[in-house]
């Protein structure tokens, strides 16, 4: 795991997807999370912490002026890029501590839980919209919650045997995994969730790169790129879309967020995927200004967001 959180919290330029972790370094922090507490491995992360703040400067500069567009000052922002390592550290850790099933010392307030039941009762099937903030990974285990089906499109971003290893700790994911293939095959397993009114995430925060179509809207008063196929492909299934977010609340508590679902399907697919993107945004935008330490694309999104 500590090899995890130092590569996973990065790549300075482009993000290929793998998270070049061990299983030494996992072993450590589960070890740490059974015999001494979670509060222990917390400990650890203070020198993980330290060791991006001080020596990861192509990085640094990134969030550092993800902090400065947020409106923050020079020195606020300076300190918050060592608090953004550290609650990225803790959101790994807690993934693997609730996952596992240890005990029940998180606490969880569901808001929006009720869009999401309405959205399933309509059986039309759904797309719930994320992005690389929060804790998606814990808001995806307690989607069972739902009692439906759950895929969750995604890069493969783990080795097999360190897979494997996390699997016999935590078990397995309850939700399927939908891995994103250069062959679009993807695509179909999309197409059957939705045709057995069923719900498909999907994070909309990033290009796979630089050659994919992409959609400019400002975030955060600039201008970023989002992935067009995302937004085009909603339109045309025509299934109610729902955007949601997990954040890390003070202590062991987490807020789940869920929005209205909508349907976005009119006699204008071009409008409608314009009015999709931007309603995703403006959301985005609203959670990364209540939890602003939470942001965790760790690249010049705004002069490149390819990942």
């Amino acid at each position: 795991m500590l090899k995890l959180i130092l590569n996973e919290m990065v790549s300075e330029r482009k993000w290929t997807g793998k998270s070049k972790g061990n299983k030494a370094g996992h072993q450590i922090f589960v070890f740490l999370i059974k015999h001494a507490g979670i509060k222990a491995a917390y400990a650890l992360l203070i020198f993980i912490s330290f060791y991006f703040f001080t020596c990861k400067w192509k990085i640094n500069k990134y969030i550092y002026q993800y902090f400065r567009t947020l409106g923050f000052g020079k020195f606020k922002s300076f300190l918050s890029v060592y608090k953004n390592y550290f609650v990225f550290g803790q959101t790994l850790i807690d993934r693997i501590y609730v996952m596992a099933c240890l005990n029940s010392k998180f606490d969880f307030y569901f808001e929006g839980e009720t869009y999401l039941n309405d959205m399933i009762h309509e059986q039309k099937g759904g797309i719930l919209l994320s992005a690389h903030t929060g804790n998606w990974e814990i808001a995806g285990h307690f989607l069972d919650r739902l009692n439906i089906p759950i895929h969750i499109l995604m890069v493969d971003d783990e080795y097999q045997k360190l897979k494997d290893y996390l699997e016999n700790i935590t078990g397995k994911r309850k939700a399927n995994i939908i891995t994103i293939k250069e062959d679009q095959s993807h695509l179909y397993q999309i197409l059957e969730a939705i045709n057995k009114k069923e719900i498909v995430c999907i994070h909309a925060d990033r290009l796979l790169n630089s050659k994919q179509k992409c959609i400019s809207l400002p975030l955060l008063h600039k201008e970023a790129n989002f992935p067009y196929s995302i937004f085009k492909m909603i339109v045309t299934l025509n299934v109610p879309v729902s955007f949601v977010f997990a954040h890390k609340e003070k202590g062991f508590k987490y807020h789940f967020y869920a929005t209205e679902a909508r349907l976005y399907k009119s006699s204008n697919d071009e409008q409608d995927v314009i009015r999709l993107a931007k309603d995703y945004v403006n959301e985005l935008e609203r959670r990364l200004y209540q939890y602003p330490l939470q942001w965790f694309n760790y690249y010049d999104f705004w002069e490149r967001n390819t990942a």
